[in-house]
């Protein structure tokens, strides 16, 4: 009776993993970059740590007419871009935001450090980060959604 009940049980796990398998032929890549700057403040010179994790996602569809070529029909990727900044030394990153947005190119996002903060360069456009305020700038009709994540005042 017990090895009927072994057998089923790898029988319902084989059917049931087996149609979960492969639901999408869906590509994703992500990439980590790690960036140092320092901004001067009323307090001096204030040093801090940008790190940026993109993960870019999309589905692959082939031409269906030209089916002995095998070409590959470009579609749009979804990327989710989180930027965290950390200025006090420890573990933890202190504000952390997600850009969201397609692309339909290989663009990524670039840091570009100012006198109050840093310049992020995505999607053809310039969204500017206060890094006193801590509030991230984004030019009206700009196609990439921002979201605030976590952020702490002292």
């Amino acid at each position: 009776m017990k090895s009927l009940k072994k057998i089923f049980t790898i029988i319902t796990v084989v059917l049931v993993s087996g149609m979960y398998a492969q639901t999408a032929n869906k590509e994703t890549a992500t990439e980590t970059k790690i960036s140092k700057f320092s901004v001067e403040s009323s307090k001096g010179t204030i040093d801090y740590v940008v790190k940026v994790d993109t993960k870019t996602s999309a589905y692959v569809k082939m031409d269906e007419l030209d089916v002995e070529n095998a070409t590959r029909v470009k579609n749009p990727n979804k990327v989710v871009t989180t930027i965290s900044v950390d200025a006090d030394g420890d573990p933890y990153y202190d504000n952390a935001f997600t850009l969201t947005y397609k692309s339909f190119e290989d663009n990524p996002v670039t840091i570009e450090p100012t006198s109050s903060g840093f310049n992020i360069n995505v999607a053809g456009e310039v969204l500017q980060y206060d890094f006193i305020e801590k509030v991230c700038e984004v030019p009206e009709g700009c196609p990439v959604k921002v979201n605030m994540i976590s952020l702490t005042n002292k």
